[in-house]
């Protein structure tokens, strides 16, 4: 089915089921549950990646940003933080953790305009690469997104052009177990958080799970213990920003 769009003075229209609808500017925000939040180039033991970051949250309206209950966890080892762990969503965990949402500054008018904030968040997270430039997904990760449940007939044909970039995407890995994948397989979240009435999309990161179970907060602390140089400014930050899991607190305790 063709995207069809229209532009009539200052009002955009979509043509969804022969039936023509305005579609008013369109807020977007995104779930931060990590180092997106703080890290820079001073901070990043990728300077490069660490000012990417930085430069990249000019985009949202930071002052502004607010706390939201997520399913959140310590649950994936990651090799470039000297395979200390890093947050993941987990559709298992037993108590929720703290994040943030972060609204753009910009509205979105179209599909085109949506896609090109989530290339750019894509690249603030590595998925897109000089390598592998303009990609959401890459082979541990991508960017998903989740819809206010306000919306209706207005965007149906922005949701269906996000789904169509997932027809090969595979959420199988997404998980531990039983547990539900973090992502659908049409890209869309797949986990429970409250979008607020002004806010009608959210973009969120969802990775894989790198581990055969999640570990304890034993191992979590061990891992940052062991790693050498010692790299726990993950852990630290997260806690200074207000990014908060279950028993974070002891894991600090541990590595005092």
């Amino acid at each position: 089915m063709p995207y069809l769009i229209y532009r009539e003075q200052s009002a955009l229209y979509t043509d969804v089921g022969n039936k023509l609808y305005e579609i008013t500017e369109m807020k977007g925000a995104v779930l931060i549950i990590g180092s997106l939040l703080w890290e820079n180039k001073e901070n990043s033991l990728n300077r490069n990646q660490g000012e990417l970051r930085e430069n990249w949250r000019k985009e949202l309206d930071i002052n502004n940003k607010f706390e939201v209950e997520v399913p959140i966890r310590y649950g994936r080892k990651s090799s470039s933080r000297r395979c200390t762990y890093t947050m993941i969503f987990s559709n298992s965990v037993s108590t929720s953790g703290k994040a943030y949402l972060a609204p753009y500054k910009e509205e979105s008018h179209s599909f085109e305009d949506i896609k090109k904030q989530a290339i750019r968040l894509a690249k603030a997270e590595g998925i897109s690469t000089n390598k592998f430039p303009n990609r959401l997904i890459a082979s541990w990760g991508a960017v998903g997104i989740a819809f206010n449940k306000k919306t209706n007939a207005e965007i149906v044909e922005i949701k269906n052009r996000w789904h169509e970039e997932f027809v090969s995407f595979d959420n199988t890995d997404y998980k531990i177990g039983q547990e539900k994948p973090s992502i659908l397989r049409n890209g869309e979240l797949n986990f429970e958080f409250v979008i607020p009435d002004n806010i009608d999309y959210v973009f969120a990161t969802p990775v894989i799970p790198n581990v055969a179970e999640y570990p304890s907060i034993d191992k979590i602390a061990s891992a940052i213990l062991e790693s050498n140089p010692r790299y726990d400014t993950y852990l630290i930050k997260n806690i200074e920003n207000g990014i908060r899991v279950k028993d974070d607190d002891k894991i600090l305790e541990i590595i005092k």
